[in-house]
């Protein structure tokens, strides 16, 4: 592959970390717009049990999907810096290697802790 076929990649890459994430997200409006109007009021009730599933649910398939997307994009930094002589933003690209690494880190230690905070709060 060419650089600029590798840039494009990168950048596609990171469309897709975006996008992972929206499921997440409207999963978590729709939970707190459904606490909003009262329907986890009172006793403990499956409601409470559906949101925490579903919550879970959404999250680990979106950590997932994510972990796979830096996976991919740790193959398109080894394979720009295989090339020689790269322009700017490349080399940029190439040397990101370690962010992708500690972005992964960063994302399970999160994910731990919601998860455990969920746990918590269902309790």
């Amino acid at each position: 592959m060419t650089e600029k076929d590798l840039v494009e990649l990168w950048n596609d890459k990171r469309r897709q970390i975006i996008s992972a994430q929206m499921p997440s997200v409207i999963a978590l409006a729709v939970v707190t717009v459904v606490a909003m109007m009262g329907y986890f009021d009172g006793e403990y009730t499956y409601a409470h049990a559906f949101a925490s599933l579903f919550l879970v649910t959404v999250g680990s398939l979106s950590v997932l999907n994510q972990f796979a997307i830096i996976r991919e994009a740790q193959s398109v930094v080894k394979d720009l810096q295989a090339i020689g002589n790269l322009s700017g933003v490349a080399q940029n690209i190439a040397s990101s290697g370690s962010y992708l690494i500690y972005t992964r880190v960063l994302m399970a230690v999160f994910s731990l802790a919601l998860l455990l905070s969920l746990v918590l709060l269902v309790l």
